[in-house]
Formats: structure tokens, C-alpha cells, sequence
């Protein structure tokens, strides 16, 4: 009996059983994204795009969906980069009279992230089984669960941005001979996707600056790397220019908003009043309760749901507390420049005056989360040779428990 376990226990028995529970979930993903239909802002843009116009053919609704009322015509509000990559997925079904959902293009980008994080992970001299797991564990054991399994714009845009993020960080650490006019591009296009995301390009400034031996050098890839990024800027500019007659106004003043939504721009887009807020969400905010009735305290199945307003980063990603368990001293100095970018870009997300309400976690942390997380591969394999048995089950765990708050959020 004893041996028949022992069998069964061993690779690569082991292996299907550890990887039989993200594989079903990643696959759920990926169904779901053909499945589930949300807002196609990006898509109807691409459309409008196509056609010569910046502002939307058609109404995309009201309350709820975000759009701004300009002069007579419905324009949007998110950087543009998302629909002008759709622009010839839209154009080639629009041959065959049928519309393209973003979800026929996510799954491919989900796909692009695991593999992402799978080299870097490799990279960083993990075994093969605990790089996939870290990769599983970033996908499915984070917020990222939640943009990933709905096809609407907002969520769309967020999975890019983490694709493009994950890109940028794999050309730098996975190439022997960096490219930095790419790495600049790649900036760029996450500036135009999401520009609270942006600052990841600090990390690349501070290791080019400390890397390289002459300034001539620095000075050469510096322009290399931060060029592509200025024409971003004055292309977002030109943008903006043409739709709202200012290069500075991106619109989000003119928004048709819910009540709570409005109130709270009223202190500003970006102001420090909104960061007590944003970090309760980001750092503090619990499950919410599932009462028998709303008289009662008794709880029922499933006991606890997801919190619209946000989950700690804590709840989605309890792995992340790894951290609190290193001293300054053991991060060196990359790792450094990575917190340094994270830090950035976090204060920039912190003090937007939206939450991301109606989501699942705290979805706004993904501007800076595949920094953390690359902070976390590295930290944890400098004190620990693999992967230990609690963290297996942490990063396993944390997608399984995702998973359990995600399904009736989005069923």
C-alpha cells in the first residue's frame, strides 16, 4: 500500500496533481473571454478609427459605461493604444459583416503573460515546475484573475498593460544585449494604454544609469530609451488636442459618472485627498459577508463574496506578505530599482479619484503589481534554493481561493 502511494506521490504523478487545479482555471479563463461578453468600448472605437473619427459611431450607453459628452459626440476616456492594436483584427471581420469582442484577442495575451513570467522565472535560475508555478501563482493568485475572465474595456486595457509590463521586464532581464529603443516602445505603449503605468520606465533610467561605464553611453541609450516615449507624449497630446481642443485635457472632467463617482472628481482627478481611500482598498479592505438575511448576522453559503470595492492585495495575494519577512539589507540593488518604479507608480494610482469599482480585488494594482511580483521571484530565490511545500500551497491556494470569490461575482 505503502509503495503504491509512494508511486503515486512521485513525478510525474505529482506533477498532474499539482498542476491539474491552475490548468482547469487558466482554461475556464480562456472559455470564459469567448463566453462572456461585456463592454466593447475599445472594439467600437477601433471601428470609429477605422473610419476616420476619434469620437464613437453609436451610443455605448450611459450611467455606468463611462462615456464623454463633447460638443454632441461620445467620446472615451482611456488611452487609445488598446483600440489601434484592434484596429486590424476589427477591419478584417468587418469584411465578413461580424463584430471582434476583445475577448478574441485576451486569451492570447493571458497566454503571453504565463510565458513571460515563466522566463523570468527561469532567468532567475528557478526549476522549470517552480517557475510554472510562480506563473500560476501570479496569473491566477492575484487581481489579475478577475480582469482576465471578463472581456470588457476597462478589464481589457488592464490586461494589456500587464502584458506589456511583463514584456518590457523579460526584454531587460532575458536578453544579453538590451535593446533599449524597444524597451522605449514598449514604455510608450503603456503610457498610450494605461499612463499610471508608466513609470516602469524609472527602472529602466536607474539600471541604464548605473550599468553603463561612460556618459557618452548613458547619454546614447538614455535618448534610445526615453525617445519613444516623447513621441508618445506628443502623440497623446495631438490626441487630445483634436477631440477636446487642449493637449492637457484627457476628458475623465467630462465623464458621465454615477452620483458617488462624480462627488468624489469633484476634489480632482488626481489629488492626495483620494489616497486614505485608495490604500483602505488596496491594503485593508476584507470580503464581504453573505448573510441568511439583511436582519441577520448568520452567514450562508459561500459564506464570504467579493467586495466590489476592492480586496487587499493581501487577500488576493497573501504570498506577497513574504515580504514583511525580509529585512531592506537582503533586496539588492535592482530589486531596489524595481520598488523604487513600483513606489511611482503606486502614488500615481493612489491618488486617481476612482477605486475601480465593480471589480474583483483591487484591479488598479496591476499598474504596479508585475514589478512586486518580480521583486518577490528575486527576493525568495536569493534566501531559498526552491520553491518551498508552504509556498507551493500558498501560490496554488490563492488562486483556488480567487477563484471560489470570483465565480458568483461574474456567474
Amino acid at each position: 500500500m505503502s509503495k503504491k502511494r509512494g508511486k503515486l506521490l512521485s513525478s510525474p504523478y505529482r506533477e498532474i496533481l499539482i498542476f491539474s487545479v491552475p490548468i482547469f482555471i487558466l482554461l475556464w479563463i480562456v472559455a470564459m473571454n469567448f463566453i462572456l461578453k461585456g463592454s466593447e468600448q475599445f472594439s467600437l472605437l477601433a471601428n470609429a478609427f477605422l473610419h476616420g473619427h476619434l469620437n464613437f459611431l453609436s451610443s455605448i450607453g450611459g450611467l455606468g459605461q463611462d462615456p464623454i459628452l463633447w460638443h454632441g459626440k461620445i467620446y472615451w476616456g482611456e488611452g487609445p493604444f488598446p483600440a489601434v492594436l484592434l484596429m486590424p483584427f476589427v477591419a478584417l471581420f468587418n469584411i465578413f459583416h461580424h463584430f471582434f469582442f476583445q475577448g478574441y484577442l485576451c486569451w492570447a495575451l493571458v497566454l503571453g503573460i504565463l510565458f513571460y513570467i515563466f522566463k523570468l522565472a527561469r532567468a532567475l535560475s528557478y526549476s522549470k515546475e517552480d517557475s510554472l508555478l510562480l506563473a500560476f501563482g501570479f496569473m491566477l493568485g492575484s487581481v489579475f484573475i478577475g480582469v482576465a475572465s471578463v472581456s470588457s474595456s476597462w478589464f481589457f486595457a488592464q490586461v494589456l498593460t500587464t502584458f506589456l509590463l511583463f514584456w518590457s521586464l523579460y526584454e531587460f532581464y532575458c536578453r544579453k544585449h538590451k535593446r533599449w529603443w524597444l524597451l522605449g516602445v514598449i514604455c510608450a505603449l503603456i503610457l498610450m494604454t494605461r499612463s499610471t503605468a508608466a513609470p516602469v520606465i524609472i527602472f529602466f533610467g536607474l539600471e541604464l544609469w548605473q550599468t553603463t561605464r561612460t556618459t557618452r553611453q548613458k547619454l546614447k541609450k538614455f535618448a534610445q530609451l526615453s525617445s519613444p516615449v516623447l513621441v508618445a507624449v506628443i502623440l497623446l497630446g495631438l490626441y487630445n488636442f483634436l477631440r477636446f481642443h487642449s493637449p492637457f485635457n484627457g476628458g475623465y472632467m467630462h465623464q458621465v459618472l454615477y452620483p458617488s463617482s462624480a462627488e468624489s472628481r469633484s476634489y480632482g482627478v488626481f489629488s492626495l485627498i483620494h489616497i486614505p481611500t485608495n490604500l483602505y482598498s488596496a491594503l485593508l479592505r476584507t470580503p464581504d459577508p453573505v448573510l441568511r438575511t439583511t436582519t441577520s448576522w448568520t452567514l450562508k453559503f459561500p459564506y464570504i463574496k467579493n467586495n466590489v470595492y476592492g480586496m487587499s492585495i493581501f487577500v488576493t495575494s497573501p504570498y506577497l506578505l513574504y515580504f514583511f519577512s525580509n529585512k531592506w539589507s537582503s533586496f539588492n540593488s535592482r530589486a531596489r530599482n524595481l520598488l523604487v518604479a513600483a513606489l511611482v507608480s503606486s502614488l500615481l494610482v493612489f491618488s486617481f479619484y476612482g477605486v475601480g469599482l465593480l471589480q474583483f480585488g483591487y484591479r488598479y494594482s496591476l499598474d504596479f503589481l508585475p514589478e512586486l511580483f518580480l521583486v518577490f521571484m528575486i527576493v525568495y530565490r536569493k534566501n531559498h534554493r526552491n520553491l518551498s511545500r508552504g509556498m507551493k500551497i500558498l501560490l496554488i491556494g490563492s488562486g483556488v481561493f480567487n477563484f471560489y470569490l470570483l465565480l458568483p461575482f461574474i456567474l
